[in-house]
């Protein structure tokens, strides 16, 4: 029996759960939509790679911020989304 290598979306909070755990974190402090929303917009707008590497970034500076507050998650991955914006528009100028 061949397994998909790929998690279906509803199967998300699960792994949530699961790798919160692992590594300590807090699960309500993370919004599923707002990280995957971030990783759809940088692999838009800037290339696919960088996404996986920005939501990292995002996942440092959240943390860096000190509280698990779901609104500072917010204002960062939209302060992402815009430098992203930003870069895929200056790209369409050169």
């Amino acid at each position: 029996m061949s397994h998909s290598k790929h998690l279906p979306p509803e199967a998300l909070d699960a792994w949530l759960a699961v790798a919160a755990a692992e590594l300590d974190v807090e699960p309500d402090a993370v919004r599923i939509g707002t990280v995957l929303d971030v990783a759809r917009d940088v692999a838009h707008d800037v290339a696919r790679p960088a996404a996986p590497l920005s939501t990292f970034l995002l996942g440092v500076a959240y943390g860096r911020a000190g509280a698990a507050d779901p609104a500072q998650l917010a204002a960062l991955a939209e302060q992402l989304t815009a430098r992203a914006a930003a870069w895929k528009a200056t790209r369409e100028t050169e």
